[in-house]
């Protein structure tokens, strides 16, 4: 689990592409592509270093009218997967 205090920033390791409804980032070598659905392309566009993990949380729990603890879940699980994926780093 990520700590609450973690400021995701994207790694701008992989090209990048907003389509607006998806986020599609391909590898350097051009062997991977990732595609990102509507609302983890919010997420992700929320992780610019600036806010922590419970900020991004609450946006997108206002952004979807979730629940914070609904929302806290799910943009932590969707950050730890762009982190594995080495799209993000905290």
């Amino acid at each position: 689990m990520l700590p609450d205090h973690a400021r995701p920033r994207p790694t701008r390791t992989h090209h990048e592409k907003d389509l607006s409804g998806e986020y599609l980032f391909y590898d350097h070598g051009g062997d991977q592509v990732h595609v990102l659905n509507g609302t983890a392309r919010e997420i992700y566009l929320l992780c610019d270093g600036s806010r922590t993990l419970d900020a991004i949380a609450r946006a997108i729990a206002e952004t979807y009218a979730v629940g914070e603890a609904t929302s806290r879940t799910d943009v932590s699980a969707v950050i730890s997967e762009l982190v594995e994926r080495g799209l993000l780093a905290v």
